[in-house]
């Protein structure tokens, strides 16, 4: 390794400490984004992105092995990187250092969205239910978060609790109409027999 390569694998190491900071990561998944960027160094491929896009993208997968359900947006907003950015370089990343995508269950995603919009625990349980059942029937593979927004969203509704499809898009960081969509797809799923 140069002592330029050097240099940017240190600072983006530097990077990788403070993002974990910002969103209290556990040290297991900043080990992994350490280990992601020394071969980012290694192969030269840190030269394609920023410092803090790549230790964004790098601790995603962190997340993701571990099952942490952070989304693109929360590591490139605790960066300062353009979301868009980072998710090119979590996909490089998968292709050039032959990572197999991890895959996170959409249900961990409700938790995730407890967290900034409180429901009662009889919601979060009804919500984690929809999802198990909708992903049987064929509706899995869509964004994790709009389909943990929906299903809180007609979870919540089924409970009486008042929460709009725009709050649980907001809290998702989706679109509303997105949100929209996927409740009218689960209803559907919900009628046809199992």
């Amino acid at each position: 390794m140069s002592a330029r390569d050097k240099e940017g694998f240190n600072v983006t190491l530097l990077d990788v400490k403070r993002i974990a900071d910002v969103l209290a990561l556990p040290p297991e998944v900043s080990r992994r984004a350490g280990a992601i960027c020394a071969d980012a160094a290694s192969i030269h491929f840190g030269q394609e992105f920023s410092h803090q896009a790549l230790a964004s993208a790098a601790l995603y997968v962190g997340c993701r092995e571990s099952q942490r359900p952070l989304t693109l947006k929360d590591l490139a907003g605790a960066s300062g990187s353009d979301p868009r950015v980072v998710g090119r370089c979590y996909m490089k990343i998968l292709q050039r250092m032959h990572i197999a995508r991890p895959e996170l269950k959409e249900d961990e995603y409700v938790y995730h969205l407890a967290l900034k919009r409180p429901v009662s625990e009889q919601a979060l349980k009804l919500s984690r239910e929809i999802i198990d059942n909708i992903v049987s029937k064929g509706l899995g593979g869509r964004n994790p978060m709009t389909l943990a927004a929906a299903s809180l969203y007609i979870a919540c509704c089924n409970m009486g609790e008042n929460v709009t499809q725009a709050e649980v898009a907001e809290a998702a960081g989706v679109g509303e109409q997105s949100v929209r969509d996927c409740c009218k797809e689960i209803r559907l799923l919900a009628r046809q027999p199992s």
